[in-house]
């Protein structure tokens, strides 16, 4: 199974999102990355916080990644974001990429810290499932036990209903945005 990549980012003021500078920078990782991992990547912000980028995107596995990371190509794309932007952090989430929506416009990813604690038994079989808010997945970090479990779902309707409204930590909107 295809793991998920969940990478955080901030832009480093006063670049922008629309700055020609970092769309073409993030037009290079969508293009090399994928070119390396075999799987698209999609990029969301935070309307909340202009500045937070955050990517996902799938590998075969955590070593696919490393070998990608080590790469010419990825270190020549680190050389060229220096100065744009800072990585906030990154996970690899035993959540299959394939299963996550394709063209999907936006999402919620909320992040409850009680690893699977307050997850039932029929909703860990369902680790990618439709509710009535649309698409809802989750997975945990497949390196670390103590990051807890990271739910996406198109809306936030039913978040209580994946993990436990007490036990969700950290919830951010995000919307998709394009470097074309």
């Amino acid at each position: 199974m295809p793991i998920t990549e969940f990478a955080s980012l901030s832009l480093i003021p006063p670049n922008k999102l629309s700055d020609p500078h970092v769309v073409d920078l993030f037009s290079k990782v969508s293009s090399w990355q994928s070119a390396s991992s075999g799987y698209s990547l999609t990029f969301f912000t935070n309307p909340e916080e202009p500045t937070e980028i955050h990517l996902i995107t799938g590998w075969d596995d955590v070593h696919a990644h490393e070998k990608w990371i080590a790469s010419s190509k990825n270190k020549e794309l680190l050389q060229i974001a220096e100065g744009l932007l800072d990585i906030i952090g990154m996970v690899h989430l035993d959540l299959d990429f394939n299963e996550f929506p394709v063209g999907v416009e936006s999402l919620v990813c909320a992040r409850s810290t009680g690893a699977t604690k307050g997850i039932s038994e029929e909703a860990k079989s369902k680790s990618v499932a439709s509710m009535q808010c649309g698409w809802t997945g989750h997975g945990k970090d497949v390196q670390e036990v103590s990051t807890g479990v990271y739910h996406f779902t198109e809306s936030d309707a039913h978040l209580e209903d994946i993990g436990g409204k007490e036990d969700m930590h950290v919830k951010t909107c995000l919307k998709r945005v394009k470097f074309t």
